[in-house]
């Protein structure tokens, strides 16, 4: 979704934001049938909010008053030009993508472990309910990663990197549920404590505390989780012989117009530098320098508006093999660009459903090491460029893990999680997939139970 990436751009140098605020056990509510943890929109107020109406708001105007008084009182307009417009759509984006997450300031996410009956359930505001049997999950498996952030004062520029051990819990077809995040490792190693007293799974560490451990209690089936029901923004219908399925994006203007003004703005940046190095120039050494940098420069902004912004995929399935097709939006390119991916049934191992950190939630197709897979061209190395890395969701016997469909979340209106796994499952009725059924002896295989 353009609002949850333009916000995660804005504030990708926050320290709010990079992490720093994880949510501790003590956000974990013990009772007798279970524990649970509601969590609330972290970008409808709060330190957030009030960081970006001090940075965007109080700044960004009067670097705009700066700008246009330069522009209306010197003769180089372009400069004072570009800097006026790069600062009110500063601003504006802000306001619309704040008041997106402002409207969504009701929302609560849940996440209940239910020893009752034996259910973890998913719940959402305004979504259909997500509940899957703990039977059926195999492990915790623990992941690290690490960010990179950096702060400027007035005479200190620092550089520091956080690191952060993800818990998460591994379903039977390997899809993945961030439980929580860890700033530490004597934290995480309570946390796993807190957990097993619930729900005593093996553990797989694939950091670098080695706490794994194959230790598990039988966890009985009690009760039949709930269907789930698709809410209107799934659709499915006759296409091709076969099932296309597709989730649907909410519309509004205010997206349409940040859509449109993020490219404007690197373009825009990338004319006001040439034209500064064309006009001061004495000679043209100058383009030792520029040509490099305008490749670099222009190649990232055209991949990332073409292949992130404008793309379009299109799902469809049959009893033979699930077909990716790929486009944009831009009418010029959409028929140059185009590209068809066909993956037959037995290369597909499995389809996943996976939540995890910074509130991205993915639908994926994990396929057999086993098939022989054709060489990608490089127009599908750039239709799966996305900012979500799942490099550490791919498991043990998977020659790839793709991508199909990312959804963000905290926003007023949309589909939610429970329509990934819905649409999971319609994929593996049409397809009639016998997923592996994975066990904790494949995810580690090296340990012996």
């Amino acid at each position: 979704m353009q609002e949850g990436f333009v916000l995660k751009l804005i504030f990708i140098e926050s320290s709010l934001f990079s992490g720093r605020f994880i949510m501790s056990l003590d956000s974990w509510i013990s009772g007798t049938d279970g524990i649970l943890k509601e969590t609330k929109n972290p970008y409808s107020g709060g330190c957030i909010f009030v960081i970006g109406i001090l940075a965007f708001g109080v700044f960004g105007s009067i670097a705009s008053l700066f700008f246009g008084v330069l522009f209306l009182t010197t003769e180089d307009k372009l400069f004072p030009g570009f800097g006026f417009f790069f600062c009110i759509s500063l601003v504006t984006i802000f306001i619309i993508t704040m008041r997106s997450y402002r409207k969504a300031s009701h929302i609560v996410k849940t996440i209940e472990i239910q020893t009752n009956t034996s259910l973890l359930s998913l719940r959402e505001t305004g979504k259909s309910d997500v509940e899957l049997p703990l039977s059926e999950f195999i492990s915790y498996m623990v992941l690290f990663r690490a960010e990179r952030s950096s702060s400027t004062g007035s005479s200190i520029n620092t550089n520091s990197t956080w690191k952060y051990w993800d818990l998460y819990l591994v379903y039977r077809d390997g899809s993945c549920i961030l439980l929580e995040t860890f700033r530490d490792g004597n934290s995480l190693k309570q946390g796993l404590e807190f957990f097993k007293t619930k729900l005593p799974l093996p553990v797989l560490d694939r950091s670098d505390l080695r706490l794994t451990n194959p230790e598990s209690k039988n966890i009985p089936h009690i009760q039949d989780p709930k269907k789930i029901e698709p809410s209107a923004w799934v659709k499915t219908e006759s296409k091709d012989q076969g099932t296309k399925i597709e989730i649907i994006e909410p519309k509004s203007i205010g997206k349409t117009f940040i859509t449109l003004l993020v490219p404007a703005l690197f373009y825009g940046a990338w004319f006001t530098v040439v034209n500064s190095f064309w006009e001061n120039s004495g000679n043209l050494v100058f383009l030792i320098f520029l040509v490099p940098f305008s490749i670099f420069f222009l190649g990232i902004t055209t991949v990332m508006t073409v292949f992130i912004l404008f793309k379009k995929t299109e799902v469809v399935a049959n009893s033979l093999e699930l077909k990716l097709r790929y486009s944009t939006r831009i009418p010029i390119l959409s028929s140059l660009l185009y590209k068809e991916r066909s993956i037959p049934l037995s290369s597909i191992r499995n389809v996943r459903t996976i939540r995890m950190e910074q509130d991205n939630q993915i639908l994926c197709v994990a396929l057999k090491s086993s098939n022989g897979l054709k060489q990608r061209t490089f127009l599908d190395l750039l239709y799966n460029v996305q900012g979500v890395n799942l490099s550490g969701k791919q498991l043990p016997g998977d020659a790839e893990l793709l991508g199909i469909i990312t959804l963000g979340s905290w926003l007023p209106k949309g589909p939610g999680y429970s329509d990934l796994v819905y649409a999971e499952n319609v994929l593996e009725s049409v397809l009639g997939l016998r997923e592996e059924s994975l066990t904790f002896s494949d995810l580690a295989p090296s340990t012996k139970k």
